[in-house]
Protein backbone atom coordinates (compact mmCIF):
# COMPACT_ATOMS: atom_id res chain seq x y z
CA UNK A 1 0.00 0.00 0.00
CA UNK A 2 1.32 3.55 -0.59
CA UNK A 3 0.13 6.99 0.32
CA UNK A 4 0.42 10.67 -0.50
CA UNK A 5 3.23 12.52 0.80
CA UNK A 6 2.97 16.95 0.28
CA UNK A 7 6.00 18.39 0.65
CA UNK A 8 5.45 22.22 1.15
CA UNK A 9 7.82 25.33 -0.11
CA UNK A 10 6.67 28.71 0.14
CA UNK A 11 3.68 28.18 -2.69
CA UNK A 12 4.34 25.12 -3.90
CA UNK A 13 3.48 21.97 -3.18
CA UNK A 14 5.47 18.63 -4.41
CA UNK A 15 3.61 15.60 -3.96
CA UNK A 16 4.67 12.03 -3.88
CA UNK A 17 3.61 8.49 -3.27
CA UNK A 18 5.56 6.66 -0.96
CA UNK A 19 5.01 2.48 0.33
CA UNK A 20 3.87 2.14 3.96
CA UNK A 21 6.64 1.14 5.89
CA UNK A 22 9.28 2.85 4.11
CA UNK A 23 10.27 6.74 5.84
CA UNK A 24 9.73 10.37 4.85
CA UNK A 25 13.01 10.50 3.76
CA UNK A 26 12.31 7.81 0.82
CA UNK A 27 9.55 9.87 -0.20
CA UNK A 28 11.79 13.23 -0.15
CA UNK A 29 14.52 11.49 -2.18
CA UNK A 30 11.86 10.61 -4.50
CA UNK A 31 11.66 14.04 -5.36
CA UNK A 32 15.13 14.94 -4.91
CA UNK A 33 14.27 17.96 -2.70
CA UNK A 34 17.22 20.23 -2.25
CA UNK A 35 16.49 21.23 0.79
CA UNK A 36 16.72 17.92 2.00
CA UNK A 37 20.18 16.97 0.98
CA UNK A 38 20.42 14.26 4.46
CA UNK A 39 24.23 14.51 4.34
CA UNK A 40 24.37 11.47 6.65
CA UNK A 41 21.93 9.23 4.36
CA UNK A 42 19.47 8.81 6.93
CA UNK A 43 21.67 7.72 9.94
CA UNK A 44 20.03 10.41 12.32
CA UNK A 45 23.68 11.75 11.97
CA UNK A 46 23.41 15.17 10.88
CA UNK A 47 19.74 17.17 11.49
CA UNK A 48 20.00 18.34 7.15
CA UNK A 49 16.55 16.28 6.65
CA UNK A 50 14.59 18.45 9.32
CA UNK A 51 11.07 19.44 8.14
CA UNK A 52 7.87 21.22 10.05
CA UNK A 53 4.68 19.37 10.26
CA UNK A 54 2.09 20.72 9.24
CA UNK A 55 -0.38 22.15 12.16
CA UNK A 56 -3.17 19.76 11.02
CA UNK A 57 -1.12 16.95 11.06
CA UNK A 58 0.61 17.29 14.77
CA UNK A 59 -1.92 14.96 16.34
CA UNK A 60 -1.95 12.39 13.92
CA UNK A 61 2.04 11.24 13.40
CA UNK A 62 3.73 9.15 15.50
CA UNK A 63 5.25 11.54 18.57
CA UNK A 64 8.71 11.55 18.58
CA UNK A 65 10.27 9.76 21.47
CA UNK A 66 11.54 12.34 24.35
CA UNK A 67 14.96 10.96 24.87
CA UNK A 68 15.87 9.80 21.49
CA UNK A 69 18.82 10.98 18.69
CA UNK A 70 15.98 12.69 16.59
CA UNK A 71 15.32 15.12 19.40
CA UNK A 72 19.11 15.44 20.71
CA UNK A 73 20.01 16.41 17.06
CA UNK A 74 16.41 18.70 16.43
CA UNK A 75 17.25 20.72 19.31
CA UNK A 76 20.50 22.00 18.14
CA UNK A 77 18.68 23.50 15.02
CA UNK A 78 17.97 27.14 14.49
CA UNK A 79 14.66 25.94 12.76
CA UNK A 80 13.90 23.78 16.03
CA UNK A 81 10.02 23.75 17.21
CA UNK A 82 9.16 21.38 19.70
CA UNK A 83 5.97 20.71 18.42
CA UNK A 84 6.32 20.41 15.02
CA UNK A 85 10.13 19.67 14.19
CA UNK A 86 10.76 15.79 12.80
CA UNK A 87 13.78 14.63 10.63
CA UNK A 88 12.66 12.71 7.74
CA UNK A 89 14.62 9.70 8.35
CA UNK A 90 13.29 8.73 11.43
CA UNK A 91 9.37 9.07 10.73
CA UNK A 92 8.25 5.77 9.22
CA UNK A 93 5.18 6.07 7.14
CA UNK A 94 1.91 4.49 8.00
CA UNK A 95 -1.22 4.26 6.18
CA UNK A 96 -3.07 6.75 8.16
CA UNK A 97 -0.51 9.12 6.74
CA UNK A 98 -2.39 9.96 3.54
CA UNK A 99 -2.08 13.66 2.25
CA UNK A 100 0.58 14.12 5.25
CA UNK A 101 1.83 17.79 4.78
CA UNK A 102 5.11 18.58 5.73
CA UNK A 103 7.43 22.37 5.00
CA UNK A 104 10.47 22.13 3.81
CA UNK A 105 13.23 23.96 5.91
CA UNK A 106 16.51 24.95 3.84
CA UNK A 107 18.69 22.87 5.71
CA UNK A 108 21.63 22.95 2.86
CA UNK A 109 24.58 23.58 4.38
CA UNK A 110 27.15 26.64 2.91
Amino acid sequence: MSVKINFVRGDEVLTTTMTVGRTMLDAAKKLNIPEIPAICNGSCNCGTCHVHIDSEWIDKIEPMDPGSMELFMLERSENFDVSRSRLCCQMDIYDVYEGLTVHLIDNRKD
